[in-house]
């Protein structure tokens, strides 16, 4: 693969690029497990009847309080305390994710480095140390995503 490609495929999306099929399935099954906290066990911990109940501090509640009432089945329990820690990443710490590319722009590429090499040019050295810091932040996120998602689906009986 050449320079160029290996640059264009680094910046393959952007803020308006469409979310791959992969990323659908991963929002998708989080915003299932979002609305199961936030709808069906805020409505169950506040003995709510409104289906458009929606409320994430009481949603958390609602799993603190199930996972006290200690039930028999030591996997339930398990799978209640995999609920609250999948819900808190993806509500709270996946959110707070710097952007892998945010600071290196396809843009800040110069025509000219196509001809150089990255030890004759200190500027197009960094540019590349840049890239290949965010290639990596990214393979790491997506290591991650999918280790959630693996969780996740671990659990679903229990939604």
């Amino acid at each position: 693969m050449t320079l160029l490609e290996d640059i264009k495929r680094w910046f393959s999306t952007t803020a308006t690029d469409p979310l791959s099929v992969g990323d659908k399935i991963l929002y998708d099954s989080f915003t299932h497990l979002q609305n199961f906290v936030e709808y069906n066990l805020a409505q169950i911990y506040t003995n709510n009847s409104d289906t458009t109940y929606k409320s994430r501090e009481k949603g958390l509640q609602g799993i603190e309080w199930l996972i006290s009432q200690k039930s028999k089945d030591p996997i339930y329990q398990v799978a209640l305390t995999e609920i609250k820690v999948l819900y808190t990443w993806w509500a709270d710490l996946r959110t707070q994710r710097t952007q892998p590319f945010q600071n290196t722009t396809y843009d800040m590429f110069k025509d000219e480095w196509l001809t150089q090499t990255e030890e004759e040019n200190s500027e197009f050295k960094e540019f590349m140390d840049k890239c290949r810091h965010a290639e990596k932040l990214r393979n790491l996120y997506n290591t991650e995503d999918t280790k959630m998602l693996l969780r996740l689906i671990q659990i679903r009986n229990y939604l």
